[in-house]
């Protein structure tokens, strides 16, 4: 499937990423790996990057990641990249490749306060349109270091964050709730995290992160979705 020209941008980005850090141009903002289990079982894996260049208005941010599970249809991969441009890391392209069972293509790019979608896969492709709200956040369906995105945006004291879910075609704003601080096991040491409750779109979500914002643990109690640091950050 072809990929459209104005991803060429983020994808050529994620590709020198490495030779900028190279050349001391880049920052590791975060980076790690996650145990996914579903219903108390391991069924795979989230290893990522979040990484910067530039500073204030110029900064660029890119996550990228691979995520493999195995599910009850069969593997599941998916390959996330997204980028963030400015000192408030505002959401300007976007792209996951999902293969496996499913094969899927999902492009995301940022037009007149307009988030425009294309979705391609085996039944063709279709395009939507997303309003652009201030702060929107991309929040992808068995993703879990893109919240490092939420809790930026909300600090300490949570907040309401407008989210865009690409693979359910979902907008819906979220509703953080900061629980407290508490100690939780992170590759087997007992950490000091943050937790925040996550309300919207009809489902509850639990988030830990630490005092930089970098996850440290994920759950989705209706579907039995945990997805748990292997080593602290």
């Amino acid at each position: 499937m072809p990929r459209p020209r104005h991803l060429f941008p983020l994808l050529l980005l994620a590709l020198l990423l490495p030779a900028l850090e190279l050349r001391g141009q880049s920052v590791t903002i975060d980076e790690g790996s996650f145990r996914i289990l579903v219903d108390g079982a391991e069924v795979g894996t989230e290893t990522f990057a979040i990484r910067r260049s530039g500073s204030g208005a110029d900064a660029q941010v890119i996550a990228t990641a691979e995520v493999q599970m195995q599910v009850p249809e069969g593997r599941l991969d998916l390959r996330p990249a997204l980028q963030a441009s400015g000192g408030d890391m505002a959401v300007s392209a976007y792209q996951i490749k999902v293969s496996g069972h499913r094969q899927e293509e999902i492009y995301v790019t940022l037009g007149d306060r307009r988030f425009r979608t294309s979705v391609r896969s085996e039944r063709g492709e279709q395009e939507r349109e997303y309003r652009a709200s201030p702060g929107t956040v991309l929040l992808d369906t068995g993703v879990a270091h893109q919240y490092y995105f939420i809790s930026s945006r909300v600090g300490s004291e949570g907040g309401t964050v407008p989210v865009i879910v690409p693979r359910e075609s979902q907008q819906f704003d979220l509703r953080v709730t900061s629980v407290g601080t508490e100690e939780i096991q992170v590759g087997g040491e007992r950490v000091s995290a943050r937790h925040f409750r996550l309300e919207g779109s009809g489902e509850t979500r639990e988030l830990w992160v630490d005092e930089e914002g970098r996850v440290l643990r994920l759950e989705f109690p209706a579907g039995g979705y945990v997805a748990a640091r292997t080593q602290r950050p």
